[in-house]
C-alpha cells in the first residue's frame, strides 16, 4: 500500500494551496476565508521521486465545541489522522502562533505516526524568524516553505523521503507506476440534487457530508473506491448553478472547482433531481461536459419518488435528445442514491461508455466506412466543385477524434458534418460517446514545396 501522508492546521494555514502544489493541479478551494475547505479529500500523487495517497484535511474551529457541523468535521479529521503514515502540520508564519495551533499540537499528541513540522507564508526575514515561534508547540524545528511561491518544496520532499524509509515503505518511494491507474470519475449537478448522497452509497459510507441545505458541499472530493475489480477515483464537486445566483464568493470558487474537476475527470455523472423540472442549467452543465469531450451519463435520482414513471422517463430522453443534439443519444440511468437502486446499472453503463470513450478504429475499417457512406450521399458541390474526401483515419482517443483529409477545407455543411457523425456513430456503436471530427486539407506530391 502506498503511504498516506495527511495535511492538517488549523484554517487558513494554506493547506489546500500545499495539497495543489504537490499534485500539480487546482482540486482543493482556496480562499482567504478560514474554514473554506469543507471536506477530507485523498489523491494518489507522485511529488519527485516520491509516490503516495495526499489528503487535505478540512479547516476547524477547535474551540467551537457547541457547532454540530464542527463536531462532525472534527471526527473526521481525527478519523483520518489515526490512519495517516506521515502528518504535516502546518503553520502560518505571517500570523505567528494562535491558540487554534496550541489545539492542533494537542489533538497530534495522541496520534502515533511522525508528524513534519511546516511554517508556511514565509517569504522574507521577518517572516522566517516568526517562524521559530513554532519551537513552543514541542514537535522540534520546524521547516520553512512558501506553497504559495514554491519556496523549499525541495526540502519538502528531501523530509518526506527521510520519513516514508523510517517507516519501512521504502518499496514504494521509486519511480510512479503508470500500469495501476484509476478510472476517474466525476459526480456533478445542482445543489441539493444528491451528489453526495450518491458518493457515499457508491463507497458505502458517509465520508462526504450530506444535508438537506444546499452547497453543504463546498469543494470537489477525490476519494478511491473498487467497483467489481475496477479502481475509481471519485470527484464530488460543489453544486453547479447559475452564475447570477452564485453571490458569495466561496460558492464562485465552488463552481469554478467543479468546473475544473470535469476537465480532470474520464467519467462524468450528471446528477438530476427528477422533482424538479430538467432546466437550463442542467443542459448547460451537460454541454460543458461534452465540449469538454468527456463521458456523460445521466442519473434521473430520486426516481423512487416519481409517480408517473413512464410520462417523466419519455419527457426526460425527449428534452435531453432534443437539446444534446450534438451528443445523440446520451445515457439516461434511473437511480435512487437514498434506497440505493440502479446504482448497478449506473456503474455498468459509466464503465461502458468508458471503453467506447477508449475505441481505436483501423484506418482500413474506416474508409471501407467512407467509400460505402460517400457512394450514397456524396458531399454537395461548392461553387460548382467537387469536393472529395480521400481518407480518413483516427488520430486519437478520450475522446474518439477522426480526421477527413479533403481537397476542400472548409467547404463542408453543418448538415454534411452531422451525417458524417451520425454514421460513424451508428457504424462503430458510438451512441452518446462525445466524438470530434477533423478536416485538413490533401497535399499534392508532384507540388514541390518552398
Amino acid at each position: 500500500m502506498l503511504p498516506k501522508v495527511v495535511i492538517f492546521g488549523r484554517p487558513n494555514v494554506g493547506k489546500s494551496t500545499l495539497f495543489n502544489r504537490l499534485i500539480k493541479r487546482k482540486a482543493a478551494i482556496v480562499a482567504d476565508t478560514p474554514g473554506v475547505t469543507r471536506d477530507n479529500k485523498g489523491l494518489k500523487t507522485s511529488f519527485g521521486k516520491l509516490e503516495f495517497l495526499l489528503f487535505d484535511t478540512a479547516g476547524f474551529d477547535a474551540l467551537d465545541n457547541k457547532n454540530e457541523l464542527s463536531k462532525n468535521i472534527l471526527d473526521k479529521i481525527k478519523s483520518i489522522l489515526k490512519d495517516a503514515d506521515i502528518i504535516i502540520f502546518m503553520l502560518d508564519a505571517r500570523s505567528g502562533i494562535m491558540p487554534f495551533d496550541y489545539s492542533c499540537a494537542d489533538i497530534l499528541r495522541k496520534v502515533q505516526c511522525p508528524i513534519l513540522l511546516v511554517a508556511n507564508k514565509v517569504e522574507s526575514e521577518v517572516q522566517k524568524n516568526q517562524a521559530y515561534e513554532a519551537l513552543k508547540l514541542g514537535y522540534g524545528e520546524p521547516l520553512i516553505i512558501s506553497a504559495e511561491h514554491g519556496i523549499g518544496l525541495g526540502s519538502l520532499e528531501e523530509n518526506l523521503s527521510i520519513l516514508m524509509k523510517k517507516i519501512n515503505k521504502s518499496d514504494n518511494v521509486h519511480k510512479v507506476n503508470n500500469d495501476n491507474f484509476s478510472i476517474r470519475l466525476a459526480i456533478v449537478g445542482r445543489p441539493n440534487s444528491g451528489k453526495s448522497t450518491l458518493t457515499n452509497t457508491l463507497l458505502g459510507s458517509n465520508t462526504v457530508l450530506t444535508g438537506d441545505k444546499p452547497g453543504i458541499t463546498r469543494d470537489s472530493v477525490m476519494l478511491d473506491f473498487k467497483w467489481k475489480g475496477q479502481d475509481i477515483q471519485l470527484i464530488d464537486t460543489a453544486g453547479m448553478r447559475k452564475k447570477s445566483k452564485v453571490i458569495d464568493n466561496i460558492e464562485k470558487l465552488s463552481v469554478k472547482s467543479a468546473i475544473d474537476s470535469v476537465k480532470y475527470a474520464q467519467i462524468v455523472v450528471l446528477v438530476l433531481d427528477c422533482n424538479e423540472a430538467l432546466s437550463r442549467q442542467d443542459l448547460a452543465i451537460a454541454s460543458h461536459i461534452i465540449e469538454e469531450g468527456r463521458v456523460l451519463v445521466i442519473a434521473a435520482n430520486k426516481w423512487d419518488v416519481v409517480i408517473d414513471k413512464n410520462e417523466v422517463r419519455v419527457a426526460l430522453r425527449n428534452k435531453l435528445n432534443q437539446a444534446l443534439s450534438q451528443l445523440r443519444g446520451a445515457h439516461l440511468v434511473e437511480i435512487s442514491a437514498l434506497n440505493k437502486t440502479g446504482i448497478d446499472n449506473l456503474m455498468k453503463e459509466s464503465l461502458l461508455m468508458y471503453e467506447k470513450w477508449n475505441i481505436k478504429i483501423s484506418t482500413s475499417r474506416l474508409n471501407k466506412w467512407l467509400n460505402i457512406i460517400q457512394q450514397k450521399n456524396p458531399p454537395p458541390l461548392k461553387s460548382g466543385r467537387v469536393i472529395k474526401i480521400k481518407y480518413c483515419t483516427q488520430i486519437s482517443i478520450r475522446p474518439p477524434t477522426f480526421t477527413f483529409f479533403t481537397n476542400l477545407v472548409g467547404e463542408f455543411s453543418d448538415s454534411y458534418q452531422r451525417y458524417l457523425l451520425n454514421n460513424i456513430r451508428d457504424e462503430f456503436d458510438l451512441e452518446g460517446v462525445p466524438i470530434r471530427i477533423i478536416f485538413k486539407n490533401t497535399k499534392n506530391p508532384y507540388v514541390k514545396e518552398v
